[in-house]
């Protein structure tokens, strides 16, 4: 069985260097990846942009698998899970991406986002997204809306307002986060305060 194996593997090897149609067959099989880490990434991410989800999961893994100390990449993943609404799997992603990186306010923002679409462990998004937003400053106003949202499904209005009203605060630019912030101060009985630019 072994010598049929060992013979066989050599007849390819032989073929593939003797047949020039199957050159290229030996030379991508043993021939190393041309492409870095960040190369795999970047790629994932146009792929992404362009709707091609597992195009995008085949470089984000790739990217992980060539270089195993880069986040990017396992956020990356977790958000095409959160975007094709396979939440369990983006909720492994964001964790091992904090694993790696507790400041990851991405990462930590949208595994709470995670949590918010599921209704489940609302507590456990907010104490991983309160831990980042300890490690980073200034907050982005994203994840300070996120944060608000966190204490209103919970149940802590005060805390909910208080976030909210900070998010607003924060969120010049971004007229499309500034509506997304009044909605949810309007859940709080709010309409005032987060006035969109002229």
């Amino acid at each position: 069985m072994k010598k049929s194996r060992i013979l066989l593997f050599i007849l390819f090897i032989a073929l593939s260097i003797t047949l020039p149609g199957c050159a290229s067959l030996y030379g991508s099989y043993f021939m190393k990846d041309p492409l870095t880490a960040e190369e795999h990434n970047n790629l994932g991410v146009i792929y992404e942009r362009e709707g091609k989800h597992e195009l995008a999961l085949r470089e984000y893994k790739r990217a992980s698998a060539i270089d195993g100390e880069l986040v990017t990449p396992i956020v990356n993943t977790g958000n095409v899970y959160l975007k094709l609404g396979k939440y369990k799997k983006a909720v492994k992603y964001y964790k091992k991406a904090l694993k790696k990186d507790p400041a990851n306010i991405e990462a930590a923002n949208n595994l709470a986002s995670a949590y918010i679409e599921t209704g489940e462990n609302l507590e456990e998004g907010l104490s991983y997204l309160l831990a980042a937003t300890k490690l980073q400053e200034p907050v982005p106003a994203y994840a300070l809306d996120t944060v608000g949202v966190l204490y209103l499904k919970t149940g802590d209005r005060g805390k909910a307002r208080k976030y909210l009203t900070e998010a607003c605060k924060s969120a010049s630019g971004s007229e499309e986060l500034k509506e997304e912030i009044k909605s949810h101060l309007a859940e709080l009985g709010e309409y005032e305060g987060c006035e969109s630019e002229k």
